[in-house]
């Protein structure tokens, strides 16, 4: 089974005795054959901060008082608990150094003696593990985070505790006494196991891998939780469910810096209410980085110190809109067992193949602006090119294109900027004054998964708009001239590596595109992604907002290629008005019972056939119209539907020049021009210009993507940089 399948253990599944002890699924109904030992908090490869959770199974006929355990040589065995049920020793092992470390175990009165033996690699507390090296410099903003300034570059802080309760009018305060008398204005909250419970929060901050975590969990101050695998230590009590939730923040940007939040960002309602603890850190914000490598690796951490401090999760549920779905869907793809269950909101499949279709703005807003006549391309039919819905809301008339898809159409290949302004300005690259300073590009961003171009000297970028017809579909449809469509195609040109626009068409590194799909960075492969997904979204297309529904059409393509079937994903669309459902509650109540439901399923059967039937009957594919009426019905491309005629569907650059519905090719094969396939007849002459215009052919959509192919494997380790992102 997947579910904490991070763990890297022999449980498959973990049984909640005093709100955390764990259970090997595996050895329920039967004896141990041998002595194990185990690592619960993380892989034994991948232990941070010098300490791990550990479990020693002991055969049945050895009694668990026979077992001495040893780090390093030293005897540990008095952090360890007996668990009798289970018949297990499990205890938090510590002053763990760093690099190789030797767990042994061994039976005392046993004849022969019995003997275990395991290896561990432990990482300091502030990495990297797996993401590769850190970038330099980097801006620590603890301080702004309310929690002092960092005693080293690591942005390492004091562990700090705070409290909050609910009041009676909805609001989170601070909680003025760990002692009673409480505030006479103190709420209760019912967990979503049912037990009821004062409303009282508490709040751990700290830095993990040079990102400010939070972890907020329903607790009694008068008898907080403290060392809970300790002898004599305090476990959870009723207020915590034994789940957590994960959210994941927005944006993609450039990091050089730890990125900031407050303490009271971790007070989220509707988990905290339901009983759920709530983790995450800065780095799973997209926004800060736009690594999504860092931000699994800072899940993983941040979740190992969850473990060793609160208990083991019965199961992580992730959520988050925006940059916050493309790091469930890419950690869900590549670094699988991490999180149980995703629920993405105003969703995008991922972020690689997203980019290449928002640079394709940046050279058609300069096309459209200062080449053409910008009068002959009102937002009205610069839509019929770009694919996007004519803004009747912000920007009225203007495509989401048209606006520089918010600025990213330009940032995301260009190395100045969308900055943070605590990046100072003299780190920054300048092509003249500062040749080797830092680059704001997305490839730059990953240049530990992208490696290094020896051409440029920066990171190998996968961008590639060669065979590309832009306004194809336009032109089929009679919307566009023939003269208009190819003097845009003669003259729309590319972008260099530093952004600019140059007059020929851009030819990506084939090294980087074929890092993108081997290394995951572009779903394609749906083998992990078949756990519970979730995808909700509030209708933008509209209101020239980024967020177009197209994209959840673009990720169901890709899952029903890869898995045969979407069953394992639920689609909920709503009106962007005061009437609509909460959500994020929803799912998160549904996504409970389904792994719950998942959880009880014993059988020998696929993990994902268990998710398909163990889906909640009452989860169905909805939309709900702006009076808040429900409508449920298949999500699919049928444009008389009821939710597509209420939310209708558009497209993007790339489909309206005749790309297929997943996007997921960044380079398309060529094909020699075939005059038949035009719905228009080309005279002699413009036939020869179009053929010198894509002397090579143009992008033929039937065919493989170039260098698209499989994943090549999940876990991978970039430490060592690009030699790890060549490896097969």
């Amino acid at each position: 089974m997947r579910l904490c399948a991070a763990l890297s253990t022999i449980l498959a599944t973990i049984v909640l005795a005093g709100a955390s002890a764990p259970a090997a699924a595996d050895d329920r109904g039967r004896s141990h054959s041998r002595l194990e030992i185990t690592t619960l908090s993380t892989g034994p490869d991948r232990v941070s901060g010098g300490d791990v959770l550990v479990g020693v199974n002991v055969p049945a006929a050895t009694a668990l008082s026979e077992v001495e355990v040893f780090r390093n040589g030293t005897e540990v065995t008095g952090v360890f608990v007996p668990d009798a049920a289970h018949h297990v020793l499990i205890g938090l092992v510590s002053s763990l150094t760093d690099g190789r470390n030797v767990l042994t175990a061994a039976t005392r009165g046993t004849k022969p003696s019995l003997n275990a033996r395991l290896e561990i690699q432990n990482f300091p507390i502030s990495g990297p593990i797996f993401s590769g090296p850190h970038q330099v410099p980097w801006i620590c903003e603890t301080d702004t985070s309310g929690l002092g300034p960092s005693s080293d570059a690591h942005c390492t802080v004091p562990v700090r505790y705070e409290w909050f309760y609910r009041s009676t009018a909805n609001t989170f305060k601070p909680l003025p006494s760990l002692t009673p008398p409480f505030p006479p204005d103190l709420a209760q909250t019912t967990t979503i196991d049912g037990r009821t419970v004062n409303y009282i929060v508490r709040v751990e901050s700290g830095t993990i891998d040079q990102s400010i975590y939070r972890i907020a969990i329903l607790d009694d101050p008068t008898a907080p939780i403290s060392n809970p695998w300790s002898p004599g230590g305090k476990k959870p009590g009723p207020g915590w469910n034994g789940k957590l939730s994960f959210p994941f923040g927005g944006g993609c940007g450039p990091a050089y810096r730890s990125g900031r939040n407050l303490v009271t960002s971790a007070l989220s309602h509707d988990p905290l209410s339901l009983g759920f603890a709530v983790a995450f850190g800065t780095r799973n914000t997209l926004g800060n980085g736009c690594d999504d490598v860092v931000s699994a690796e800072t899940l993983m951490m941040i979740k190992e110190r969850f473990v060793e401090q609160y208990g083991i999760p019965k199961f992580t549920i992730g959520s988050g809109g925006s940059g916050g779905s493309i790091q469930q869907h890419l950690i869900a793809h590549n670094y699988p067992g991490l999180l149980d269950a995703l629920t993405p909101g105003i969703s995008y499949p991922d972020i690689a193949s997203v980019v290449v279709d928002v640079l394709d703005c940046r050279i058609l807003d300069n096309y459209f602006d200062t080449i053409a006549n910008p009068a002959a391309w009102p937002g009205s039919r610069r839509s019929k090119v770009d694919g996007y819905a004519v803004s009747t809301g912000v920007t009225p008339g203007n495509t989401v294109c048209q606006n520089g898809w918010s600025g990213f159409a330009n940032g995301w290949q260009n190395p100045t900027a969308r900055f943070d302004p605590v990046v100072p300005l003299a780190v920054r690259y300048d092509p003249v004054t500062n040749p080797t300073g830092v680059r704001a590009t997305f490839w730059d961003g990953q240049v530990n998964v992208f490696g290094i171009d020896t051409h440029t000297g920066f990171a190998r970028s996968a961008y590639d708009n060669v065979g590309i017809q832009y306004g194809l579909d336009a032109l089929n449809a009679g919307d566009i001239t023939k003269q208009e469509f190819l003097d845009l195609n003669a003259k729309i040109g590319g972008l260099d590596i530093d952004g600019n626009i140059v007059p020929q068409r851009t030819e990506g590194s084939l090294e980087g595109i074929d890092i993108a799909y081997r290394t995951g960075r572009v779903v394609t492969s749906g083998e992990n992604l078949t756990l519970p997904i979730i995808d909700t979204r509030d209708y933008r297309d509209n209101n020239a907002d980024i967020h177009t529904r197209i994209r959840t059409f673009m990720f169901l393509d890709r899952l029903k290629r890869a898995n045969g079937t979407t069953a394992n994903q639920v689609n909920w669309l709503t009106a962007r008005s005061a009437v609509i459902p909460n959500l994020a509650r929803m799912a998160l109540i549904a996504h409970n019972e389904w792994l719950e439901k998942i959880l009880a399923d014993t059988s020998d059967a696929p993990y994902a056939v268990k998710v398909v039937r163990n889906k909640p009957a009452t989860l169905k594919d909805t939309c709900w119209d702006a009076a808040g009426v429900a409508h449920q019905e298949p999500f699919t491309l049928n444009p008389s539907s009821v939710c597509n005629t209420l939310y209708p569907i558009y497209g993007t650059v790339r489909i309206a020049a005749g790309a297929t519905l997943g996007g997921d090719i960044l380079k398309c094969g060529l094909s020699p021009i075939d005059f038949k396939s035009y719905a228009v007849d080309f005279t002699p002459a413009e036939k020869s210009r179009l053929r010198s215009i894509f002397p090579q052919g143009v992008c033929d959509f039937s065919k493989r993507g170039v260098k698209q192919r499989p994943l090549a494997g999940t876990w991978l380790d970039f430490s060592d940089g690009d030699a790890h992102a060549d490896r097969d």
